[in-house]
């Protein structure tokens, strides 16, 4: 792959994946503001949810900027695509962790 081709890639790489993640952080913002309509869980556990969303997609976004420069910069290739692995599951993680607490501390009614 050509010098100019790597750049292309990894600059389209890296705004296709951040743009992939705004879209997901809008609609999963919109599911957490809503998801205690009933009221089951205390307010603390909300924004916990709304926050660890928001967070976790922070970090699964910026992980796409290591990736896109491992694209064209060679000889940092396996740095990058450890910094986006990390990135990544961190961010997964914390969408989980957040998610499912949320889960666990609304009480059914």
């Amino acid at each position: 792959m050509s010098r100019v081709l790597g750049v292309v890639a990894g600059i389209t790489f890296m705004v296709v994946w951040i743009a992939a993640h705004a879209v997901w952080a809008s609609l999963s913002f919109m599911a957490s503001v809503m998801a205690n309509d009933s009221g089951a869980a205390s307010a603390g556990a909300h924004m916990l949810l709304i926050f660890g969303m928001l967070g976790g997609q922070v970090l699964a976004a910026a992980a796409g900027i290591p990736a896109g420069l491992a694209f064209f910069w060679r000889d940092k290739r396996r740095t990058l695509l450890i910094a986006f692995a990390i990135l990544f599951v961190a961010g997964a993680v914390a969408q989980i962790v957040s998610f499912s607490g949320f889960f666990t501390n609304a009480s059914p009614r």
